[in-house]
């Protein structure tokens, strides 16, 4: 109960401050891309570089071939649909651990609701997630099979991912503010993490003996719920989809009980 109490208020908070949340991702977005000649176009431009740059070594070079429930999917489609849940998630990864550095002077001068500060970063990425999700859909509609009703769970598996995401984010940006060095450890388990994935090679291609230890990746689902309602190739993995969404749950509960419990020496720290 205690928790629902915790969650509830959090949301009124939000309700609150809606116009602050929205106006500092509005500045993040313009800081991040100011005095660039291609602005946020250079959201799409970077993800493009590394789906050439997979595609080609895994498709060309290693010629990987993808397993027969997705028989007649362009490679390059199928690569795609994996990498979107996974730019979300890592970008905000990389980027949350100094959602409250970046906010000393606030919280040291003012009584300010901290925990919206991640908000700003999760926001700004599903702006380049949605960015990434309408180009992809005219890609598919001109390219690929077209659309299935299946693109609807696109929905609910964003929000599952978001409550995951919003875990992640509440618990790296309060322990940073204490260990500095959590951004760069942030870094490396993002990139470790993304070999551990199965986005750049099917699953398929897993040894026996890993397929178990592949099933614990609560991201595999993620990337699984994705290609399966952007493809519409294979049927919705419902039981995949509601551990995932349970480990999304776990997460947030833990991140937001680290940032309410660090949160009150956090003017003291910075």
């Amino acid at each position: 109960m205690k928790l629902i109490q915790d969650f509830l208020n959090f949301a009124h908070r939000v309700r609150r401050n809606g116009y602050m949340i929205r106006s500092m991702v509005n500045r993040y977005i313009r800081e991040r891309y100011v005095g660039s000649f291609l602005g946020i176009f250079w959201s799409v431009l970077h993800p493009l570089t590394q789906i050439a740059i997979y595609y080609l070594i895994f498709s060309v070079i290693l010629k990987t071939r993808l397993g027969p429930e997705y028989a007649g999917t362009s490679f390059a489609l199928w690569l795609v649909a994996g990498l979107l849940p996974w730019l979300f998630f890592g970008e905000v990864l990389t980027s949350s651990p100094d959602a409250v550095l970046q906010q000393a002077n606030l919280i040291k001068k003012s009584v300010f609701p901290s925990e919206i500060l991640p908000l700003t970063h999760l926001g700004a990425a599903v702006v380049n997630h949605l960015i990434g999700l309408v180009i992809f859909s005219v890609f598919l509609l001109l390219f690929g099979d077209g659309l299935t009703w299946q693109i609807l769970f696109l929905i609910p598996a964003m929000v599952a991912l978001g409550v995951f995401i919003l875990g992640f984010a509440w618990l790296l940006s309060a322990l940073n503010v204490f260990l500095r060095d959590i951004g760069q450890v942030s870094s490396v388990l993002v990139n470790l993490w993304f070999f551990l994935t199965p986005i750049i090679y099917p699953r398929h291609l897993l040894p026996e003996s890993l397929q178990a230890v592949y099933a614990l990746n609560p991201m595999l689902y993620a990337v699984e719920a994705y290609r399966a309602a952007l493809l519409g190739k294979t049927a919705i993995d419902m039981q995949g989809f509601a551990c995932f969404t349970l480990c999304g749950l776990a997460m947030l509960a833990l991140g937001g009980i680290v940032f309410k419990k660090l949160k009150p020496v956090f003017a003291d720290v910075l």
